[in-house]
Parts: C-alpha cells; structure tokens; sequence
C-alpha cells in the first residue's frame, strides 16, 4: 500500500467518522500528535490530500479522501475478519493436524489416538506418519508435521518437548530365562549375554547409553530395524533386549513369548515426549492432542 499502515488507515476512518483530530486519537487509543503525524504520513506516501485540517472547526474530507475512504473501510474490514477467522481456527477442535510419532511408538500409540479423536473431535481432519527419530524430527521442524512423538533420548536440537510419559527401562527376556519371573533385573547379570538391539537413528544409540549408565559393557549382539524381530530372537532364546517401557503383549510374531522384567539400575528413565517447534503457537488441536495423550489408556498404550 505505498507505505500505508494499517494503523494509518485506523486514525483515517476514525478521523472521518468524528471529525476532529482529538476524537479520533481518543478512539484510537492515541495521543492527537501521533494521529495528526501518522495522517500526514499517509498522505505523503499516496501523494494525495485527504483532509483538511480547519483550526477550531476539525476536519473535512476532500474529494480524494471521499474516494478513499470506503476503500479504507473496506481494507479494516477484511483484516478484521481475517482475526477472527485466525481466532476461530486457533479455539475451534477442527481442522488439520499432522501427527509424526516413531516406528517403536506408533504401533501403540497411533491407532488409540486415532480412534479418540475419531470418537471426540470429529472435525478434526488427523494426518498421522510414522518414521525414524530423525525423520519426524526433520517433519516437526520444516513445518510438515504439528507434532511429533519421540523418546526423549532421541531428541534433536530445534524442538521444543514437552513429557508425556515417564518409562523405566525394561529388560526383554526369553519366556522361560532363569530371571524371567523376578522383580527386577541389573543389566550386569545379563552382560555375558548377546545384546539384540533395535537399530533406527536414535534408538540404538539410546539403549546403549543406558546400558553405559549402568556401568556394564554388553556383549556384542544384532541389531535390526524391525522392533518385532528383535521381539522374535529373544523369544527364540537367541539374547536379550532392553525396551523403554513395558508393551503389553509378550507374545512374538512367530508365537513364541517374551517377559518384561523391570531394570533395577538406577539410570534416567526414558519419557516420552511430543515435540514442536520452538515457539510454535498453541491451537486448540493440539490441545485436544496433548489432552488425550494424559488419559490413562494412552498412557497405558505407551507402556
């Protein structure tokens, strides 16, 4: 607009409408020298006259202010209902939402999530993506995704987090091991044994820096993409795993069965988290998102 601000375009129409220079500063909430100076900008950036100022008797509008000031209430108009559109859209549970969540979590959480909102927020169009750590990360912060569900283990620097669930780490163990019924286990008595570990970005560097915790230096195992197949050679008897929480099944993808048996070392448990843009505002999607993740099956889902 030639340099013309918004704010211009206020003290204009206020200034038309009342007729004097102090009414429109006080409807404007401003001091009678900024309308009078912003006015004068405004007319100097368009190149035209639109009042003129009469000492004692306020303002009229000439031809060329006559012109532009439908145009002017127009402008205010449409930007006032782009606010409140703006504001419907950030109060309102409806609309799209992206969801990235990685491929250890998604199996777990993705389906009762999307049967929440389903069930309760109906307008709410969910976009749902799961991926390695680093690729619904590279989601979240290019704006492709609103959110992402990660471990915090496996965050990456231009997040911001925020907990969702505490988990203690668990041992995987064959279904009938000497330790599959106790307690709870130190992962120095399985340190003789062969370490199976899942291996998508994040997640293999994450265990064995638990395990590190611990003070124990494991047995060089596999490593794979699959979190069943690591499920699968434990159930086998082929080595142990460590899981960040307790999923609820035990049994494998060929039948066979593992037992979860809590770690007893004393190492940071490993949350999990939903990130987001740092500074990212707040919508009444991702409210409702984070709402229903605090329930309680979500947080059972989760382990």
């Amino acid at each position: 607009m030639n340099g013309v601000t918004v704010r211009q375009l206020e003290y204009f129409v206020a200034a038309a409408d009342l007729g004097t220079l102090s009414a429109a500063a006080d409807r404007c909430l401003a001091s009678q020298a900024a309308v009078s100076t912003g006015l004068a900008d405004m007319e100097r950036a368009l190149g035209l006259q639109l009042l003129v100022r009469r000492p004692a008797k306020g303002v009229v509008l000439t031809r060329p202010g006559e012109r532009m000031l439908p145009v002017a209430r127009r402008i205010l108009d449409d930007l006032g209902e782009l606010s409140q559109l703006a504001g419907a859209e950030q109060d309102e549970v409806a609309g799209p939402l992206r969801v990235a969540c990685t491929v250890a979590l998604s199996p777990r959480v993705l389906p009762p999530l999307a049967e929440a909102f389903a069930e309760r927020h109906p307008r709410v169009v969910l976009d749902l993506v799961d991926g390695l750590a680093s690729e619904v990360q590279d989601l979240v912060r290019d704006g492709t995704a609103d959110a992402a569900l990660l471990y915090r283990r496996q965050l990456l620097p231009g997040v911001e987090a925020r907990t969702i669930r505490s988990l203690a780490p668990y041992a995987v163990l064959p279904e009938e091991h000497p330790l599959a019924r106790a307690d709870d286990v130190a992962l120095a008595d399985l340190a003789d044994e062969r370490l199976i570990l899942v291996q998508p970005a994040g997640s293999r560097g994450v265990i064995e820096t638990l395990i590190e915790e611990a003070g124990v230096v494991p047995r060089a195992g596999w490593a794979f993409a699959n979190p069943e197949t690591v499920r699968a050679m434990v159930a086998r008897g082929l080595g142990y795993s460590v899981f960040s929480g307790r999923p609820r099944g035990t049994q494998s993808f060929d039948g066979r069965h593992v037992a979860y048996v809590r770690v007893r070392d004393a190492v940071e448990p490993n949350d999990v988290v939903l990130a987001m843009p740092h500074g990212q505002r707040r919508t009444a999607r991702l409210d409702a998102l984070v709402a229903l993740l605090g329930e309680a099956g979500m947080q059972e889902a989760m382990g």
